[in-house]
């Protein structure tokens, strides 16, 4: 009996952590858009961050070292300019009690609470087909390569977040963040701010950006959900821009949630290159429902209205489903 319970404690202490199976999973996400939103044609298909991955762990709750791969699925093509498949991000770290550092190409803190925030994220909402709605800056798109980024856990309610992108050419800065959130009760309240360098960083979509900061703040009633999100840019041009976005979502039923959202963008004309996208001057409304067909398969039905300083509108409908397995 001695014997057994020895060679069973000998057998603990010697063993490999747990590894997890590595998990493929994938996102369809697409819609059918109409008015302005569809571009010279009256209808179009739209193509909203559809994503297939692979991910897993090896070790226990105390500490786990985890990776996650993942890449962008596009369904058209026939589009000579786009691959079946694009890089979206790959990072590796550790998880434990002390809290989570991963490092590679991945979204930084600052972006991953605007992700949380927006309930129109990877749809047709606002101007772009993906990413995030009108109202909130480029820096919440994108991957940053060889990055790094810490969450720690909550203590009381509170968690702190931080992050580092190197330069990746001669001429390029470091780029640096820091976060902190405090969420009890169903209140949220949180603040990051990013360093830059207007000159050019690594840090995804922040062209001609010398520094950003964010508060944002959410309150959970039951079945409502409300959030608001201020941004202010600083732009190597000497301009400050400023991104505002509220918004709104009811569990209307057990399977249907219903949204809202306004935003406004201004003193952002300035910014040139692919973060232009989203940093247009302007305002818009979107107002939509979702519906949950089965636990993995959501479909919903949108309306969005921009109107640009510039004079140019941006209004149309859009139906979209959401498959995932």
């Amino acid at each position: 009996m001695k014997k057994t319970l020895l060679l069973a404690s000998l057998a603990a202490a010697f063993s490999t952590p747990a590894m997890a199976e590595p998990t493929l999973y994938g996102d369809f996400r697409a819609s059918v858009v109409t008015g302005d939103l569809a571009g010279d044609t009256s209808t179009d298909f739209v193509n909203n961050a559809s994503r297939v991955g692979i991910k897993g762990s090896q070790g226990n709750d105390n500490l786990k070292a985890i990776y996650h791969l993942q890449m962008g699925a596009n369904q058209d093509t026939n589009d000579t300019t786009s691959a079946a498949l694009t890089s979206r991000f790959y990072f590796a770290g550790l998880q434990g009690s002390m809290g989570k550092l991963i490092y590679g190409r991945l979204s930084t803190p600052y972006k991953m609470t605007g992700v949380k925030q927006d309930p129109f994220y990877d749809t047709s909402a606002g101007l772009v087909g993906g990413g995030s709605n009108y109202g909130y800056s480029s820096l919440i798109n994108g991957f940053s390569d060889n990055s790094f980024a810490y969450y720690s856990p909550k203590m009381g309610g509170l968690s702190f977040n931080a992050s580092y992108t190197m330069a990746d050419e001669a001429t390029q800065k470091a780029g640096a963040g820091v976060g902190i959130e405090y969420a009890a009760g169903g209140m949220k309240f949180g603040l990051n701010h990013l360093m830059l360098d207007g000159a050019g960083t690594n840090v995804a979509l922040a062209n001609g950006t010398d520094s950003a900061t964010r508060i944002y703040a959410g309150a959970k009633m039951g079945a409502l959900n409300v959030n608001a999100s201020y941004e202010m840019v600083a732009q190597a041009s000497g301009d400050d821009a400023k991104f505002t976005n509220l918004n709104a979502t009811y569990n209307a039923t057990k399977a249907m949630k219903l949204a809202a959202s306004y935003g406004q963008v201004s003193g952002a004309d300035g910014v040139s290159g692919s973060a232009a996208k989203w940093n247009a001057d302007g305002s818009n409304v979107t107002a939509g429902a979702f519906y949950n067909v089965l636990p993995k398969t959501t479909v919903h039905a949108m309306y969005t209205a921009t109107s640009l300083d510039s004079g140019t509108d941006k209004n149309g409908l859009a139906v979209g489903i959401k498959q995932g397995f």
